[in-house]
Protein backbone atom coordinates (compact mmCIF):
# COMPACT_ATOMS: atom_id res chain seq x y z
CA UNK A 1 0.00 0.00 0.00
CA UNK A 2 1.32 3.44 -0.93
CA UNK A 3 2.17 5.93 1.78
CA UNK A 4 -0.27 8.81 2.23
CA UNK A 5 1.11 11.97 0.69
CA UNK A 6 1.95 14.65 3.24
CA UNK A 7 0.91 18.24 2.92
CA UNK A 8 3.55 20.31 1.18
CA UNK A 9 4.28 22.46 4.21
CA UNK A 10 4.64 19.41 6.45
CA UNK A 11 6.98 17.67 4.00
CA UNK A 12 9.05 20.83 3.56
CA UNK A 13 9.33 21.28 7.33
CA UNK A 14 10.53 17.69 7.74
CA UNK A 15 13.02 18.17 4.91
CA UNK A 16 14.39 21.32 6.54
CA UNK A 17 14.79 19.47 9.84
CA UNK A 18 16.64 16.62 8.13
CA UNK A 19 18.99 19.11 6.47
CA UNK A 20 19.66 20.78 9.82
CA UNK A 21 20.39 17.43 11.46
CA UNK A 22 22.68 16.31 8.64
CA UNK A 23 24.59 19.59 8.70
CA UNK A 24 25.06 19.29 12.47
CA UNK A 25 27.01 16.07 11.90
CA UNK A 26 25.88 14.44 15.16
CA UNK A 27 24.52 11.21 13.66
CA UNK A 28 26.15 7.91 12.88
CA UNK A 29 26.93 7.12 9.27
CA UNK A 30 24.04 4.66 9.12
CA UNK A 31 21.59 7.19 10.56
CA UNK A 32 22.91 9.88 8.22
CA UNK A 33 22.34 7.64 5.19
CA UNK A 34 18.84 6.75 6.39
CA UNK A 35 17.94 10.41 6.94
CA UNK A 36 19.51 11.41 3.60
CA UNK A 37 17.28 8.89 1.81
CA UNK A 38 14.23 10.21 3.70
CA UNK A 39 15.24 13.73 2.71
CA UNK A 40 15.54 12.80 -0.95
CA UNK A 41 12.10 11.18 -0.84
CA UNK A 42 10.65 14.33 0.74
CA UNK A 43 12.42 16.55 -1.79
CA UNK A 44 10.95 14.50 -4.63
CA UNK A 45 7.50 14.73 -3.07
CA UNK A 46 7.82 18.51 -2.67
CA UNK A 47 9.03 18.93 -6.24
CA UNK A 48 6.09 16.91 -7.55
CA UNK A 49 3.64 19.10 -5.63
CA UNK A 50 5.33 22.28 -6.87
CA UNK A 51 5.29 21.13 -10.50
CA UNK A 52 1.59 20.28 -10.23
CA UNK A 53 0.88 23.71 -8.73
CA UNK A 54 2.88 25.36 -11.50
CA UNK A 55 0.81 23.53 -14.12
CA UNK A 56 -2.44 24.58 -12.42
CA UNK A 57 -1.33 28.21 -12.31
CA UNK A 58 -0.39 28.08 -16.00
CA UNK A 59 -3.85 26.74 -16.87
CA UNK A 60 -5.55 29.44 -14.76
CA UNK A 61 -3.45 32.12 -16.46
CA UNK A 62 -4.38 30.86 -19.91
CA UNK A 63 -8.07 30.74 -18.99
CA UNK A 64 -7.81 34.23 -17.52
CA UNK A 65 -6.20 35.62 -20.67
CA UNK A 66 -8.96 34.09 -22.79
CA UNK A 67 -11.62 35.69 -20.58
CA UNK A 68 -9.85 39.06 -20.77
CA UNK A 69 -9.63 38.84 -24.55
CA UNK A 70 -13.39 38.29 -24.67
CA UNK A 71 -14.02 41.35 -22.50
CA UNK A 72 -11.71 43.68 -24.42
CA UNK A 73 -13.11 42.81 -27.87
Amino acid sequence: MAKKQKKFEEALGELEQIITNLEAGNMTLEESIKRYKEGMDLATECLTVLKKAEQEIFIYEQEGYKKLEGVTK
